[in-house]
């Protein structure tokens, strides 16, 4: 194939990041990456060309791609170059997340190989999902890139590519805005300032970690798994009933990864 593998991803505590490593091993190739998580990662629009394949991996928020990262993906441009998408939900659902994924990148010169829906530990509790994806999940992106690269070797140009369908509706999913809430800081804080060096939307204070901007949190909770100290805790009534309501329901299920090729 000779192209240039590129993994382009959020991945505020690591999980999507995984899953993307995993397929790239299962290409056997060595891969760019390009690391959006933190707000200077998002500063330069990135462009590729024909010679490259780029895995792009979002987490999934209510069945959608978070606004701020298809805003910025809108901005990625491509010139017939081959894309595999994935979403990474909580164990709920992906909804329309993936078929935007798919969307938005198709508009700017891109061509869709292949995409997956993985899921990962839910940032509401550790308790849904915990500690995926695991190794079954890695295994499968293994096989997953394995796959990508066949397909990719068996045709000489990208127009010969068999289209792909994805999981997904028009109009996608509405997005509501979040409602203001933070993590709380304990005594615990030894003012290390990983969480603010980790913070992806640049909400918490640099000077004093226990300064935390709620119009900016998005409840990714990198802080609060981050933390050396466990100072920091969502102690939110509504987000704690929330919680208690998706581990029943979800608590005790194990979904496996969808895939598209």
């Amino acid at each position: 194939m000779g192209k240039q593998i590129n993994l382009l991803y959020f991945s505020a505590t690591d999980t999507t990041a995984k899953v993307l490593k995993g397929i790239a091993q299962g290409m056997g190739s060595q891969a760019k990456i390009y690391d959006i998580t933190l707000p200077s990662g998002r500063e330069k629009e990135i462009s590729f060309d024909k010679n490259d394949l780029v895995i792009v991996g979002a987490p999934v928020y209510a069945g959608r791609i978070p606004a701020f990262i298809t805003e910025y993906f809108s901005k990625v441009k491509g010139n017939n170059t081959a894309a595999v998408f994935i979403a990474l939900y909580g164990n709920r659902d992906y909804d329309d997340a993936l078929l935007e994924l798919k969307d938005t990148f198709e508009k700017n010169g891109f061509v869709s190989v292949a995409a997956g829906a993985f899921i990962g530990e839910h940032s509401i509790s550790r308790k849904i999902a915990y500690n995926r994806p695991d190794e079954e999940d890695i295994k499968i992106a293994n096989n997953f890139g394995a796959g990508i690269m066949e397909k990719l070797e068996a045709v000489s140009d990208l127009s010969n590519i068999p289209a792909i369908g994805v999981k997904g509706n028009y109009p996608y999913r509405e997005l509501h805005p979040m409602i203001p809430i933070k993590p709380d800081t304990n005594d615990d804080c030894i003012y290390c300032g990983i969480c603010s060096e980790s913070c992806p939307m640049a909400a918490i204070s640099f000077d004093d970690p226990k300064e935390i901007d709620d119009t900016k949190c998005i409840r990714c909770n990198s802080c609060v798994k981050k933390c050396p100290q466990n100072a920091k805790e969502f102690n939110n009534e509504e987000m704690k009933k929330r919680a208690e309501v998706m581990i029943a329901n979800l608590g005790h299920i194990r979904k496996e990864p969808e895939l598209f090729i």
